[in-house]
This record gives structure tokens, C-alpha cells and sequence, in this order.
């Protein structure tokens, strides 16, 4: 098959095909000298063709330069030969994603006065291609407001919390760029950057970088006090079947007025290439240290993540994870409390856990959780186990049973919980039906800690894209009761 391209008002058959889909196809170029643009008018040539010659009114049959049984190199000889891709071009739409939660809750505690009511209002919002442009932005906002309690010593910016406000520009090239404040999927544990932040991909790879200043420190507002900048490297493979395998590699400087604070590496790897696989790794290591004003460049280890699932069947699967980390030291902001953060001992944790679905309507989940701290001879542990029940006739159509253990060098505790869940009305109000029993030992105090917890929730769909929900929970000691209330309305907004 021939494509003809529209130059000079006239039809020129100037690409071959070679391979096809239902939405684009893969060409070779037959005239260099014409190099086709977006939006350029494209046909396909027939094996043969029926024209009116402009000099006579007789038909005449004219046969395609190349066609399927004619080899490309016997019809343009030793041409030099490009690939093209020639594509529908897509017009962009407008998409909006929004949701507005309002929650109020609250404690009250018969004959105590540390109850309080609170009102919590979030809004998030992603639009797309704003007027079909290359322009995007998305927000997310909440404010809080605390009755009942003393808020003399907060301000309105410990209520008001932004954590994402940034414009996005992404022309048909394969470049983007931020302006605002946005947390860098490809660098979450940086944390929300405020400034600008850039990309531009190539095959495989995504290069970018950003420069601006990170919030404040105490209650989350911008600071232009506090610089950082950095760059990053992402490599991205992917094979047919879906599987993909990503790695980051960034470097980032924060500063406190233009005193570095803290200069680290990140490396992220999430890897799925091999059948039934799972691995993912995260690390920071610090390439500064400042102490009593003497600066030094030296690497030490603040993090490390790592975790492996594997899927043995498809209802069997197992999951492990070792976690090493530090608190983040920051040389400058911190200075007054250096010496306590560098006699902070690093933690470890693993995790093991398996995950067994023997049929469709039941599930069992346990797992392991040992944590170590400094020279600690006793780590602190932790067992889970669950039950899950499914697809039960009545109106509670899911069973949730739980056990946990757990002990540490002060207390020794047992949780034992269990939840039913159903839906009625169609599906447009869900029942949630909860009970804890929580029983703590502590190895220095002649007390225990001994609650029964219990709850309901209700969950009402009033239209599409609407919802209410409502949630008591009560907290029951020999000596005393609290009682907690939570009562969300969440409007969502899509086209």
C-alpha cells in the first residue's frame, strides 16, 4: 500500500507501508526531499487509479510508484530510506477530576472536659488541557478548625495547609515543565517542592530538574528562606506482556538562606520484568555533614527500603521487607538540637507476610513485623493474622476476623478485632459493623489497659457522584467511656 502526500495541490505518492494498526501504521519515506508535518492531507494510492489528464479528456491509468509486490529498492534505486510514523493527530480534550470532602468530628467524655468538635474541609483538583491548550494544573487544599481547644498559639497557616498548587505546561514535544508547589512522583520521599520543575524524555529516558524552596519547617507555608534544587535521571523498560521495570537516580541540595542544610542522593528501583516478581528499593545517602561549624563532605547512610513479593500462584503470594533508616538531619534548621539528633540510634524493621486465597469466597493474610533499635536486646514484634469471608447471603456479605500480638522491651498487647460489611438499597447505603477488644500489659506499672471498642458506619450513596457518611465509635474502660463521632460529605466532580 501507498500513501500520497498533498504538495504543491497535487496528490505525490511519497510513503510505502510496511506495518499497520487500526490507528497508525509504520512507513518508509520514498522522496526525501519531502518531509511530511502535522496536519499535512494524507491518501491512500490504489493499486490503480482512475484520473482525467488536464490535457485531454481521456482516462488514463496511472500505476502506484511502489505497491506491496514492487520491492521498495527497485522503485527509488539507492535513495537513502527513512522510517516514518504517521499518526492520527489527536485533538486534546478537557478533563476535570475534582473532590470536595467536608468532615466534622468530635469527642465527648461524660464529666471530663477534653471533649472538642472539629471541622476538617478538603478540596482537590486536577483539570487537564484547560480549553484544549497544553496548559494543565491541579490543587489540593484543606483547612481545619478546632472547637473545644486552646488556639491562641496557632496561626492560620496550622489550619491551612497546602499541598499542591502548580500549573503545568506540556507542548506536543516531549517535554514538560511545573511552575508551583507539587511533590515529584519520581522523587516522593524529596517531599513538596515549591518553584519550578522540568522534564524532557528521550527513548527510555527522562531527565529533569527543579529549583525553588521547600515549605516551612514548623507550620508548612511558603518559604523562600529555605532553597533546594536538584536534578534527576529516570530509565523506564517495558516488555509486551505489560511488565516494567523503573529507576530513579536524583541529587538534590537544600539550603536554609543559602547555608547548605542537607545535600543527598535518592535511588529508587521498582522492577517487575520477571513473571510472578516483585522488587522494589529505595535509598538516601548524605553527602554533608556540618558539626560544631566545621563542614565536610562525607556519605553515610540515612535510608534504606527494600521489599520482595512473589507470587507462587495466583492465590498465593509472599511478601518481604527490611527498612533501615535515620532521622533526617538538617545541619542548618536544626543546628540548636545537633548533638541529641546525632545520638539518635538507626531502626530496623522486617516484614514477612503471606497472603492465601485456597477459594474464592475466603482470604488469609499473616504476617511478621520485628523492629530493632540501637543495642537493644529486645526487638519489638508484632503478628497479624486475618480472616476474610466473602460473598455471604444476607445483608453483611463480607466477615473480617483479626488477631494481633505485639510486644516490646515496656508492654506486652493483644488486639482482637472483627468487622461486617454489607450493602442494601440497591447498593446505595453500606453498613459497616466493628468491635475491638484491647488488652495492654505494662512491665513497669502494677495497671493494665484493658478497652472494648465498638462502631458502626453507614455509608449513603445520594447520587452519582455524591456521598454521606456517618460513623460512631465508642471506647469502653472498667472506669471510663469515650465517644467519638465522624460525619463526611464528599462531592466529586468529573466530565
Amino acid at each position: 500500500m501507498t500513501l500520497s502526500l498533498w504538495v504543491d495541490d497535487r496528490w505525490v505518492p511519497a510513503l510505502v507501508v510496511r506495518q499497520k494498526s487500526s490507528t497508525s501504521c509504520v512507513t518508509d519515506l520514498l522522496i526525501p526531499s519531502i518531509q511530511p508535518i502535522v496536519g499535512q492531507r494524507v491518501q491512500e494510492q490504489k493499486a490503480k487509479q482512475a484520473v482525467i489528464s488536464p490535457d485531454n479528456d481521456e482516462k488514463q491509468i496511472i500505476e502506484p510508484a511502489v505497491t506491496l509486490d514492487k520491492p521498495l529498492e527497485k522503485a527509488i534505486g539507492n535513495l537513502p530510506q527513512d522510517s516514518l510514523r504517521v499518526e492520527d493527530k489527536k485533538e486534546r480534550k478537557q478533563l476535570i477530576n475534582g473532590r470536595l470532602s467536608v468532615t466534622t468530628n468530635g469527642m465527648f467524655n461524660p464529666g471530663e472536659s477534653s471533649n472538642f468538635q472539629r471541622i476538617r474541609t478538603a478540596f482537590s483538583m486536577q483539570v487537564q488541557n484547560i480549553h484544549k491548550s497544553s496548559f494543565s494544573a491541579q490543587t489540593y487544599i484543606t483547612y481545619r478548625y478546632r472547637y473545644g481547644i486552646d488556639q491562641s498559639t496557632t496561626d492560620f497557616y496550622n489550619d491551612f495547609k497546602i499541598f499542591a498548587l502548580a500549573v503545568e505546561y506540556a507542548p506536543d514535544k516531549p517535554f514538560k515543565i511545573w511552575a508551583g508547589r507539587r511533590i515529584n512522583s519520581y522523587m516522593a520521599n524529596l517531599g513538596t517542592i515549591d518553584g519550578i520543575q522540568g522534564e524532557v524524555s528521550r527513548g527510555k529516558y527522562i531527565f529533569g530538574a527543579f529549583a525553588g524552596s521547600r515549605p516551612d519547617i514548623e507550620n508548612f507555608s511558603f518559604n523562600i528562606k529555605l532553597p533546594q534544587f536538584g536534578i534527576y535521571a529516570v530509565r523506564n523498560d517495558q516488555r509486551l506482556d505489560g511488565s516494567n521495570a523503573q529507576t530513579t537516580l536524583a541529587l538534590s541540595e537544600q539550603q536554609n538562606q543559602f547555608l547548605t542544610d542537607r545535600r543527598f542522593v535518592y535511588i529508587q528501583h521498582n522492577n517487575s520484568l520477571l513473571k510472578r516478581l516483585n522488587v522494589f528499593f529505595s535509598s538516601e545517602l548524605d553527602l554533608f555533614k556540618k558539626v560544631n561549624g566545621i563542614s565536610e563532605s562525607q556519605i553515610s547512610l540515612t535510608s534504606l527500603y527494600a521489599s520482595l513479593r512473589y507470587r507462587i500462584r495466583n492465590n498465593l503470594s509472599l511478601t518481604g521487607s527490611y527498612d533501615n533508616r535515620r532521622n533526617i538531619i538538617y545541619y542548618e534548621s536544626y543546628q540548636t538540637f545537633i548533638d541529641q539528633f546525632l545520638a539518635q540510634e538507626t531502626r530496623q524493621g522486617f516484614r514477612a507476610q503471606v497472603t492465601y486465597t485456597p477459594f474464592r469466597f475466603l482470604n488469609i493474610n499473616a504476617s511478621a513485623f520485628y523492629r530493632f533499635q540501637g543495642n537493644n536486646p529486645q526487638p519489638t514484634t508484632n503478628y497479624v493474622a486475618n480472616l476474610g469471608i466473602m460473598s455471604l447471603p444476607g445483608m453483611f456479605q463480607t466477615v473480617n476476623i483479626s488477631v494481633n500480638l505485639l510486644e516490646s522491651y515496656y508492654f506486652k498487647g493483644r488486639i482482637l478485632g472483627a468487622r461486617l460489611n454489607g450493602q442494601t438499597l440497591k447498593g446505595k447505603l453500606g453498613i459497616e459493623l466493628n468491635y475491638r477488644n484491647v488488652q495492654y500489659d505494662f512491665f513497669n506499672a502494677e495497671t493494665s489497659l484493658n478497652q472494648h471498642i465498638g462502631g458502626v458506619s453507614f455509608s449513603v450513596n445520594l447520587m452519582k457522584k455524591s456521598a454521606l457518611m456517618l460513623n460512631y465509635e465508642g471506647t469502653f474502660e472498667p472506669s471510663q467511656e469515650y465517644h467519638r463521632y465522624f460525619i463526611t460529605f464528599i462531592q466529586r466532580f468529573k466530565n
